[in-house]
């Protein structure tokens, strides 16, 4: 790695171990979904307005999941997902 001037630091060589993303970022998915197990299976039988607060509050962890998992299935997908985001952004406000 070395860092050209004016800009940041640049990868020089592929990453040597190319597995590890993809077992770091399944793992993670496995330990939220486990956080989630207990409140799926004791769901039945809670009022409404409870139901509602348990929804809201797992649905960060779902999104997390979900997004780890696809990390995991293609690494670097979401990276430029947001770069094309970003640039369709840029883009808008600039009149292009």
């Amino acid at each position: 790695m070395h860092r050209p001037r004016g800009r940041g630091a640049v990868l020089t060589e592929p990453l040597p171990q190319a597995w590890v993303p993809r077992v770091l970022n399944t793992f993670l998915a496995v330990v939220f979904l486990l956080l989630l197990a207990p409140i799926v299976t004791n769901f039945d039988g809670k009022p409404g307005y409870v139901q509602v607060a348990l929804v809201a509050f797992s649905l960060p962890f779902v999104l997390m999941a979900a997004a780890c998992l696809a990390s995991a299935a293609r690494p670097g997908s979401l990276g430029r997902a947001l770069r094309r985001s970003r640039q369709r952004r840029g883009s808008k406000s600039t009149g292009a």
